[in-house]
């Protein structure tokens, strides 16, 4: 079911007002339910039977409030069946004394849509979802829109919200019943209670234990690192690192975590003891494995940057090598200027200045480098003393871990500072030299620098993790567990539709390369591409051509457009949209709740805080902004909101000519924050502390999907992802990415489920086609061939890189946090490389495509300039830093993300709604149709006179019938009183 037809669900009575897509859409009958209609011998019969079977396909309940009928709906009704409507609006005349064919019209109606009644079978089918549904996504704000929404994709009748909330109710008890009784049975009560009254004490330098467990570190240093590990010894204290029982899983976690932490500490004394207890668990666990992650996380960008300090000082204190290049060409000049030497002399000088240059061998700079690091031996032992508590692990021997025990060993005994000279374990090669020497001093402090940059691989790649960690956790409990996997391989397979023989998954492969390269072959021979050593070279694409009559039309598209004023347009696709009642998960109860989620999108979208909001928003306080803002904090709502309102964007006729429905373009664009946001990175190109936005945009325009994202990071994982979970749109076919977006491991992940990542490859170095060992190619491409593909690699990793795909594709694990362990940091292992192998075979076929067929590459260019002009709409939306409460949490970043997204995909639809009135009344006039090549090229981006600042005065009157219905029949009753 689309997101735009959630909000319809379960209403009472018919919405006083409803547009020409609503009639369209819901009373519009097939033939089947026209024949059902026409079987009812009186006109007014036939008209009371359209009327609930439209009413129960909108709501998906039946219509009991018949008193009040739209004269529009009538007037639609009886011009699609041919019947003269009723003057008067109600159905009072029919049904009032006849209550019988009332049951009678409702039976017939959600028969004809094939609906049941709720069975005591039905029941518990529902609870058992509930269950299954809150061990994934645990947030019951929006659980009553999500039950209504299961009923009618089931067919099941809507039965009344108090019966319904009922329902959840018990099913959140006997779901938290149970996971109390496994957190009691796996911590015990007494523990639990010990950490319920801890996190309420004051604690010396901060407010609570609560708050200070709450806390981000406030910048990227080593002091944040040290209180980082004071926390971690506190919670060690309090006994948190123990084991934790699987059925709350890691969703369920964060959701009663934050619900702990929204609320003061003295609050949660007054909570029900059940609830406290869960709440109080998951927060222990969560400050446990969120200060984990960012003390490791800590660690391995402080190794990066210590290394890179030490880079710059051996870059500072090396001989430049110009000047010595100068000093010699100066030498041979004199030389040759010295007129007392003769041809002897003059050669004999000249093999001196060869001989002196040739003997001069510096060593590299990687070994300085490394000679620098032993220099701060002092910096990497304080740091290791402490790295050395926390209980790494391995789910194999591993070189890390020995390394870490003796480490502890050595670090034990007070004034060793010596590496025992059995020592044999490898740190890495490059420190072999030291360890090994006869120095046992430097030979100890390399050995700790070796071990940290193991380290720091190995929790990359993640054959070395902590257990109360959330990224930095193992393989197993990453991937499907190998019995599952067992169990299920059969299922697996099915759903993702591949073959079990890795032979049969390869065999079309192969052949679409070898077609592919007698394409390419032909290409050459027709002067198409040029091959030589370097790869395959096409000719630059030309820029399209600016057409007068495109510009006119474009003109005539916007010209007759109002200005727009933020609040009115959001106000507008409000209306068409309900997206505030999919944040609520009801409708709004008044005008300032309304306001108040209005409020919160906008300051977490915009650069304005909740106090600047209030300012532009008088009637709101910023306490009620701030409450708001972590009552929609949730992604998931934001983006169910963002794709309701493009699809409403792409229900107008003058989308489908913008593009192609299955290609899209997925970029970042960074945001700037301030600079004391531990996660900001230097953008490089703005030099400013900045936080990545990854987002994903149709063809045709319009965001599918969003992430924030680290700066500096891969974003194939990050790419990826949000092909695979975005909702709004039907499956994409095909992924424009720039070369961040793209590795070899992420292709041949991205083909396993279902899709091309497509690289435009202005700037990859590696243009060659890589074939299989022994492969035939024709003899014009060989330059450009390089036979290192081995199949029997892939072949022997097949079943593996399919469990990783099933994980992925089932939601056990991200495509982010897959492709993080299985990164040029899983080098040698065997998925990894195998994985490799597949994307680069797959690769040669897509450049093949890319270089032979212009009109693709055209297609890849123009997907991705779109994705940049939809920056361009971010950045007029969010002008400034995102404020620095925002930008500390990866929760709030999404919200922040999300709400930006919701606003320019809002900005674009109302762009859209204009644009096809203006077409509708240009081919009016004019009598022919626009072409569509031409509307192709007219983008709903424009902001020319769309004013996204100033005092926000939001006049809702206007569209209170359609935003606040129940609201408006309220207030209807009581004026008339008034006025009687």
């Amino acid at each position: 079911m689309d997101h735009w037809h959630a909000p319809y669900l379960g209403l009472s009575t018919i919405p006083s007002e409803l547009n020409e897509f609503e009639l369209n859409t819901f009373f519009t009958f097939s033939p089947s339910e026209r024949r059902i209609i026409d079987g009812r011998r009186q006109p007014l019969y036939r008209l009371a039977v359209a009327l609930h079977i439209g009413f129960i396909r909108m709501t998906g309940c039946t219509l009991d409030a018949y008193k009040q009928i739209p004269h529009v709906l009538w007037r639609h009704l009886g011009k699609h069946i041919g019947v003269t409507p009723p003057e008067i609006g109600t159905l009072r005349s029919l049904y009032e004394d006849n209550p019988r064919m009332l049951f009678d019209h409702q039976k017939v109606g959600y028969e004809a849509l094939r609906f049941e009644t709720m069975s005591e079978h039905r029941r518990r089918y529902l609870v058992r979802w509930l269950k299954e549904l809150m061990m994934g996504r645990p947030d019951t704000s929006t659980l009553l829109m999500q039950v209504k929404t299961w009923l009618y994709q089931h067919r099941i009748l809507i039965v009344h919200d108090r019966e319904l909330k009922r329902l959840i109710q018990s099913a959140i008890q006997a779901h938290e019943r149970k996971l109390e009784q496994a957190l009691s049975a796996q911590l015990g009560d007494a523990t639990i209670s010990n950490w319920a009254t801890q996190l309420s004490k004051p604690d010396e330098e901060h407010g609570s234990l609560q708050e200070w467990m709450w806390a981000v570190p406030l910048r990227h240093s080593t002091g944040q690192m040290k209180e980082l590990f004071q926390k971690i010894d506190r919670l060690y204290g309090l006994k948190v690192a123990t084991a934790w029982p699987d059925e709350v899983n890691e969703a369920l976690v964060r959701h009663y975590a934050r619900r702990c932490a929204n609320r003061a500490p003295s609050v949660s004394k007054r909570v029900r003891p059940l609830a406290r207890k869960l709440e109080t668990s998951c927060f222990m666990r969560y400050a446990l494995c969120s200060t984990t992650d960012q003390l490791l996380s800590m660690f391995r960008r402080w190794l990066k940057d210590i290394t890179n300090d030490a880079g710059r000082q051996v870059d500072a204190a090396r001989p430049d090598m110009q000047k010595m290049l100068y000093d010699f060409v100066a030498s041979i000049e004199a030389c040759a200027a010295d007129a007392s030497l003769d041809l002897p002399g003059l050669r004999e000088k000249l093999a001196e200045l060869i001989a002196d240059i040739r003997n001069r061998k510096p060593p590299s700079r990687a070994s300085l480098v490394r000679l620098q690091l032993l220099t701060k031996g002092a910096q990497a032992r304080a740091m290791l003393s402490k790295l050395v508590e926390l209980p790494f692990q391995s789910e194999a021997q591993h070189p890390v871990i020995d390394a870490i025990s003796l480490l502890r060993e050595i670090y034990s005994k007070s004034g060793q500072a010596t590496l025992p000279d059995d020592t044999d374990i490898k740190v890495g090669r490059v420190w072999s030299g030291f360890v090994h020497g006869e120095d046992r001093v430097n030979a100890l402090y390399a050995f700790e620098w070796g071990t940290m940059s193991a380290l720091r691989m190995a929790l990359r790649n993640g054959s070395v993790f902590v257990d109360h960690s959330f990224s930095f956790r193992s393989r197993s409990t990453l991937l499907i567990p190998p019995e599952e996997w067992k169990a299920k391989r059969n299922h697996y397979y099915g759903h993702l539709g591949w073959p079990q023989d890795p032979k049969e998954f390869l065999a079309p492969k192969v052949e679409l390369l070898d077609l592919g390269l007698e394409r390419l072959r032909d290409a050459c021979l027709m002067g198409e591409v040029n091959i030589d050593q370097r790869g395959v070279h096409t000719e630059p694409l030309t820029a399209d051509r600016e057409e007068k009559h495109i510009d006119t039309i474009r003109k005539a598209l916007y010209e007759g457009r109002p200005l727009g004023q933020l609040p009115e347009i959001i106000l507008q696709i409000d209306s068409q949209v309900r997206f505030s009642w999919l944040l609520l998960g009801r409708e709004p109860r008044s005008r300032s709740e309304l306001l108040l989620v209005y409020a919160a999108v906008l300051a977490h979208g915009t650069s304005l805080s909740a106090a600047d909001i209030s300012r532009m928003i008088p009637e709101l306080s910023a306490s009620a902004i701030r409450s708001m803002m972590k009552r929609t904090a949730d992604e998931r709502k934001l983006r169910e909101a963002s794709d309701a309102v493009l699809q409403f964007m792409h229900r107008h006729p003058i989308a489908a000519h913008w593009g192609r429905g299955d290609l899209a373009s997925s970029d970042m664009m960074s945001l700037e924050t301030t600079r004391t946001i531990w996660q900001a990175r230097a953008d490089p190109r703005r030099r400013t502390a900045s936080i990545g936005i990854y987002s994903h945009k149709k063809d045709g325009w319009g965001i599918i999907h969003d992430q924030p994202i680290l700066l500096k990071e891969r974003q194939a994982g990050a790419a990826i992802e949000g092909a695979v979970r975005q909702s709004a749109t039907e499956d994409v076919a095909q992924l424009a990415v720039d070369t961040h977006g793209y590795t070899d491991f992420a292709m041949g992940i991205a083909k396993c489920l279902h899709f091309d990542l497509c690289p435009v490859l202005e700037h990859m170095r590696d243009r060659l086609l890589h074939v299989p060992v022994g492969h035939m190619v024709p003899g014009e491409v060989t330059l450009a061939t390089v036979g290192d593909i081995d199949l029997s690699k892939i072949e022997a990793v097949y079943d593996e890189f399919i469990r990783v795909v099933a994980s992925i594709h089932s939601g056990r694990c991200t495509a982010v946090q897959a492709l993080q362990r299985f990164g040029s940091s899983a080098r040698g292992q065997d998925v990894y490389d195998g994985g490799v192998h597949l994307g680069r075979l797959l690769r040669s076929i897509f450049l093949i495509d890319y270089f032979t067929n212009t009109t693709f590459r055209r297609e890849l260019r123009h997907a991705l300039n779109r994705g940049e002009a939809v920056h361009v709409l971010y950045r007029a939306i969010h002008t400034g830093k995102i404020p620095s409460e925002l930008a500390k949490r990866h929760d709030t970043m999404a919200a922040v993300s999300s709400s930006l997204s919701l606003l320019a995909n809002a900005l674009m639809a109302w762009n859209t709604m204009h644009m096809q009135g203006a077409k509708e009344h240009i081919e009016l006039v004019g009598g022919e149709q626009l072409f569509s090549d031409d509307l192709r090229r007219i983008a709903p981006t424009n902001l020319e006179g769309i004013n996204l600042r100033g005092t926000f005065d939001f006049p809702l009157a206007q569209y209170a019938a359609r935003i606040l219905p129940s609201t408006v029949e309220v207030a209807a009753p009581a004026r008339r009183t008034a006025t009687g």
